[in-house]
């Protein structure tokens, strides 16, 4: 068999296209247009299906919540059978009530025996390791890559916050090969990740399964009206450094807010805003600098795109300013790093 092994090296802010795609795609097969998908999710038909094409990594959450609420399945209607919605809640709020991880888990599986659901849910445990394992029974097998994904990172996500710390995994395997958009991935995940494998399953130690739950339900369970949204859980408040650099990636064609609009979408003045950067040593103008160039090198590790797309695509009107600008972030040219 072989094994393929994805680095963990990771990007926070952008990603490319390709789950949002999976999701377009499976949304339609229960009904969703895709037109009428591109419409909600807020991009262009011709952007969700260019293979090359970079997006902020919150549309992939986005895209999750459309079909859910057009489907009321939290398996977004891929399986044999539904996963009716407030299911996942289920399982965090039983899980909740215990003492350790290993009756939270058991918790959880129980809830998943009640539910019928395709999910496919087992837990394996050898010497030093539990396997969480994965094989949903999908309408279409071509799914089966995007359903495994979701379910093996929200099953990550729920046991880290029962115990309020991020559960180191030793790998994550899925069945299939290996796809174009291994980047994605670290979305998802921050350990080595395995295609071509015998199961689809998240392996952690056991170890974990000693710690305490401490997870105060009511703290948590606004998350799980749209169970992929753990996926943004940080058991840190987020920064306001974190929240502007959001809010730039999802961008469109990194046409920013000006500074007055990024303030009432952060729910203060600019004043206040511009003294809470301060604090952080940076600047409205310094982060939108960053972002640029995040877009900017994500677009040339990972597609073929023309130095001049990528260009426009980082809100720069001309190329000669992209120039400047990439090789002040770099300390070379885009043609030369391209190379």
């Amino acid at each position: 068999m072989t094994e393929e092994v994805i680095s963990n090296a990771t990007n926070e802010l952008f990603t490319s296209n390709r789950h949002v795609h999976a999701l377009c795609l499976l949304g339609e097969s229960s009904g969703l247009s895709k037109e009428n998908f591109a419409n909600k999710i807020g991009l262009s038909l011709s952007s969700i299906e260019d293979p090359q094409v970079i997006i902020a990594k919150r549309y992939i959450v986005k895209a999750y919540r459309i079909i859910l609420e057009f489907t009321d399945d939290e398996l977004l209607g891929a399986g044999t059978k539904i996963l009716p919605r407030g299911a996942v809640d289920l399982m965090v709020k039983s899980a909740c009530t215990e003492q350790t991880l290993t009756q939270g888990l058991n918790a959880i599986e129980q809830v998943i025996n009640i539910s019928q659901s395709s999910i496919g849910s087992t837990i394996y445990y050898e010497e030093n390791n539990v396997h969480w394992r994965f094989s949903p029974e999908l309408k279409d097998p071509k799914f089966n890559l995007l359903i495994c994904t979701l379910c093996s990172c929200m099953a990550h996500k729920i046991l880290s916050i029962l115990i309020t710390n991020e559960i180191n995994l030793e790998y994550v395997s899925f069945y299939g090969d290996k796809p174009l958009n291994v980047s994605d991935y670290q979305f998802l995940f921050t350990c080595p990740i395995k295609f071509n494998q015998a199961h689809c399953e998240i392996v952690f130690s056991k170890d974990w399964l000693k710690l305490p739950i401490r997870c105060n339900y009511q703290e948590v369970k606004h998350y799980f009206k749209v169970p992929l949204s753990v996926t943004g859980y940080s058991h840190k408040d987020m920064g306001i450094v974190r929240q502007v650099k959001d809010i730039f990636a999802a961008s469109p064609y990194a046409c920013f807010p000006e500074q007055q609009e990024l303030a009432d979408q952060l729910g203060m003045s600019v004043r206040t805003m511009q003294r809470k950067l301060d604090v952080e040593n940076t600047s409205y103008m310094q982060l939108k600098d960053e972002v640029r160039k995040r877009k900017a090198l994500f677009y040339f590790e990972h597609t073929d795109k023309h130095i001049n797309e990528i260009s426009e695509r980082c809100g720069f009107s001309e190329v000669a300013s992209f120039t400047r600008a990439f090789t002040r972030w770099t300390g070379t040219t885009p043609s030369k790093h391209k190379k």
